[in-house]
C-alpha cells in the first residue's frame, strides 16, 4: 500500500476509533455518577494531587472548563481543592476516598469491557494489537515533545485563534 493510501486509511481509522471509544465510554458511564470528562479528571488524580494547570494539561481541557468539572466533582465529595501553603494563588486538587471508590468501580467495569474486546481478537494477534495501541498512545501523549511540536504547526494556514474564530463563524 502506498503512503497516500496509508495516511488516508489511518486518518479514517483514527476518526472511527475516537468516535467508537467515546461512545463506549459514554455508554459505560451512562448509569454512573460521573461524565466522561469527570471520569478523566478522577483518573488523572488517582496517582496523587495535582495543580489545576497540571491537571488541565493532563486531561487536555481549558482551565475554565476544568474548573467547572472540578466544582461538580467537589460537590459530589469525589475530590477536594486546597490552596498550597507556599503559594496561596496556586490550587491543588486531590481525589477523596469516595472518588477513589468511584474510580475503582469504573476501572473494574472498563477492565471487564477491555477483556471482552480482547477475547474478540484472535489470540495470536492480541499482543501485537495491544503493543500497537500502546505505541499510538505514547505517540499521541501531550507529554511527548514530538506530538506537541505537531500540534504547534497548524495545517490550515492560520493561527489557532483565527481557526477558533472561523469555526464560530460557521
Amino acid at each position: 500500500m502506498e503512503r497516500t493510501q496509508l495516511v488516508e486509511k489511518s486518518r479514517k481509522s483514527f476518526t472511527r476509533l475516537a468516535r467508537f471509544i467515546n461512545q463506549l465510554i459514554r455508554e459505560q458511564l451512562f448509569c454512573g455518577p460521573v461524565t466522561v470528562q469527570q471520569c478523566y479528571t478522577l483518573e488523572a488524580l488517582i496517582d496523587g494531587p495535582k495543580s489545576m494547570s497540571a491537571l488541565a494539561a493532563e486531561v487536555a481541557l481549558h482551565q475554565s472548563t476544568l474548573t467547572r468539572i472540578v466544582e461538580k466533582l467537589e460537590k459530589q465529595n469525589l475530590l477536594i481543592r486546597r490552596r498550597k501553603e507556599n503559594n496561596q494563588r496556586s490550587v491543588e486538587v486531590q481525589i477523596t476516598e469516595a472518588g477513589q471508590q468511584v474510580h475503582a468501580l469504573l476501572e473494574a467495569q472498563s477492565s471487564q469491557v477491555i477483556s471482552e474486546l480482547l477475547d474478540l481478537i484472535p489470540e495470536n494477534r492480541r499482543v501485537a494489537v495491544v503493543e500497537s495501541i500502546e505505541e499510538l498512545a505514547n505517540l499521541l501523549d501531550p507529554g511527548n515533545e514530538a506530538f506537541r511540536n505537531l500540534l504547534k504547526d497548524c495545517r490550515c494556514g492560520f493561527s489557532r485563534e483565527e481557526g477558533e474564530k472561523k469555526a464560530k463563524e460557521i
